[in-house]
């Protein structure tokens, strides 16, 4: 029970410090008059854009489990993403089995499958990832590079990676060793665990047996572009933003995404708010009006995320009352 606490507090203790740190010298004015200034018109367009940016996303996992033998309607598999983007919400990692349960529940495509296909599909996510700091480092250059020596990047020590590495070594060695006793090959929890990992790598592999790998391809290049272009009709909405130049949009993407997997914390609060509001700086904000607007990009973008993933639940019910009612054999008199 302690290490379930620790892991849903540190994520929430991380976000508030972070917070704390760029909110202390900011007025709560200014922020109420960053929100009242909003351009509602282009405000419109990026939610239509975040909306999009979903469906695509649930186009090309769509892909991955037609290639282990599962159709879901894209319709379900959009249901199903939005849910898992509000369990991570509130609880930072909770998304791929949420959405993966989901599924199981609307579908009936075994988790371990999905998770498998969740993996690679992340893993294509984390390469273009690298693409998106490679085109930003590219296009802004003296930027970025003010940008990274302004941060303390703290490295472990070669006695600490040294350790760790033999503690794992050890171990993996110890299992091993362990898996040859006949007895324990025969064990309930070792056989689910073998069964489990086979689901797992059978998902895995489905980015190999793609029916479309071309279609995959085109999908992850239009995710992405919607993922800055939402991004940059975000920053049309705001009166001292709307001059920044398409590639801020990019920079703000590539800083957010990088920071969200360095200080994965709920929704992105307060990592969002600290990485942005730095960058912003680069674009002759000060700390404090970077703070600002990195607070009202934060929350538009927070809030259409959670609209649109709330009435996921409310649409996942009536799927699996469906699925339920259509599953139930018929009785005769």
């Amino acid at each position: 029970m302690n290490k379930v606490f620790f892991q849903r507090a540190i994520p929430i203790l991380l976000a508030g410090l972070l917070l704390w740190y760029v909110m202390k010298d900011v007025p709560l004015q200014e922020i109420g008059d960053q929100f009242r200034s909003t351009n509602y018109g282009w405000l419109s367009v990026v939610g239509v854009l975040i909306g999009l940016f979903y469906v695509l996303r649930a186009a090309r996992w769509q892909l991955t489990l037609q290639a282990i033998g599962y159709r879901p309607s894209l319709f379900r598999a959009t249901v199903a993403l939005l849910a898992g983007s509000l369990a991570s919400m509130i609880v930072p990692g909770a998304g791929e089995l949420t959405r993966c349960g989901t599924l199981q529940r609307t579908d009936g495509v075994p988790i371990s499958q999905g998770i498998g296909s969740v993996v690679a599909e992340r893993i294509v996510e984390l390469f273009m990832l690298i693409l998106v700091l490679l085109l930003t480092v590219t296009l802004e250059f003296s930027r970025a590079k003010t940008y990274l020596s302004s941060l303390t990047l703290a490295l472990p020590g070669r006695t600490v990676i040294l350790v760790g590495g033999t503690l794992v070594t050890v171990v993996a060695l110890a299992i091993w060793q362990a898996l040859k006793y006949p007895g324990l090959q025969k064990h309930p929890l070792l056989i689910k665990s073998v069964r489990i990992a086979k689901g797992f790598g059978q998902g895995f592999m489905a980015i190999r047996q793609l029916p479309n790998p071309g279609l995959f391809i085109a999908l992850t290049i239009l995710i992405q572009a919607f993922s800055w272009l939402s991004t940059y009709v975000l920053l049309l909405t705001s009166n001292d933003t709307h001059d920044l130049p398409p590639t801020a949009a990019l920079t703000i993407l590539a800083v957010s995404s990088l920071g969200g997997l360095a200080v994965p914390t709920q929704g992105g609060i307060g990592t969002y708010h600290f990485f942005v509001s730095r960058a912003l700086i680069l674009y002759g904000f000060t700390a404090a009006q970077g703070a600002v607007v990195a607070t009202y990009l934060h929350a538009v973008g927070f809030g259409f995320n959670l609209l649109l993933s709330s009435a996921s639940f409310l649409l996942l019910h009536i799927l699996i009352a469906r699925r339920t009612s259509t599953s139930q054999p018929e009785h005769t008199v």
